[in-house]
């Protein structure tokens, strides 16, 4: 496929689908067009379709991407971690890890020409307006999502980024961002240590995303330290006791 030689096509989610869930969004049908790892745990691919001329999204939201899985389909969300309109293009990563999901292993092996299924764009956390400073905590799944976010601030914000991971800095190359942004990467057992050395936090917008007794136990410790519980977003995007249900999501129970 020739991403520079598409013509926009534009298909809504039929109401008939998914029980009417994904009416706001469109049928997306990708193709790898490259395929590199920047990290030895990280596969960026990016994907084109004519369904991605002009594909409107905010920093922050993903597709949900359909997988087969044993005469099935199993939906994963993944953040979009850079698009271009003009070209369209989409930029995914995947964690690459042993014991993987179907996503991983789908990943893994995919390569120029590889086609995938999706629907997008979906997702409400987005940038909250203003000048107030900005923090947020991370693990390697949900890197993408604070790289996106930390890539769309104006210059005049200022941003820290608490990034967890046992990889540090090699990781994966971090965001190009115009705002005054600090990096601070650290490990599991780091992040209380990391919460105490930021300084005043009242007034901070906090977004937490990653594993889910990650993101809650980061979530008290901000609010414990002064960030008001109104200015915390959290999501979580999977669980380290049990794979996520089909529809992408892992389980609160």
């Amino acid at each position: 496929m020739s991403a520079n030689k598409l013509t926009p096509t534009r298909r809504p989610v039929p109401a008939s689908l998914f029980g009417g869930r994904y009416t706001d969004a469109f049928l997306l049908d990708l193709e790898v067009v490259r395929a590199e790892n920047p990290a030895s745990h990280v596969r960026s691919l990016t994907v084109a379709s004519s369904d991605l001329v002009g594909f409107e999204f905010s920093a922050g939201q993903d597709l949900v991407i359909g997988f087969p899985e044993g005469g099935r389909t199993l939906r994963r969300r993944y953040t979009i971690r850079r698009g271009d309109p003009t070209a369209g293009t989409v930029d995914l990563e995947f964690e690459i890890h042993r014991d993987g999901g179907v996503a991983t292993r789908w990943a893994a092996k995919a390569d120029i020409g590889s086609r995938l299924e999706a629907i997008g764009p979906r997702g409400v956390i987005t940038l909250r307006p203003g000048t107030r400073p900005y923090l947020f905590v991370a693990d390697d799944s949900a890197m993408p999502f604070a790289f996106a976010m930390l890539e769309a601030l104006p210059p005049v914000a200022e941003a820290t980024a608490i990034l967890v991971s046992r990889y540090g800095p090699g990781s994966r190359p971090g965001p190009v961002s115009a705002a005054d942004t600090r990096l601070v990467w650290v490990t599991d057992a780091e992040i209380a240590e990391a919460i105490e050395g930021l300084g005043p936090v009242r007034g901070t917008a906090a977004y937490v995303n990653g594993e889910r007794h990650l993101v809650l136990h980061t979530v008290d410790l901000l609010i414990a330290a002064g960030v008001d519980p109104g200015d915390v977003t959290s999501k979580a995007y999977w669980r380290r006791d049990q794979p996520n249900e089909d529809r992408g999501e892992p389980s609160r129970v």
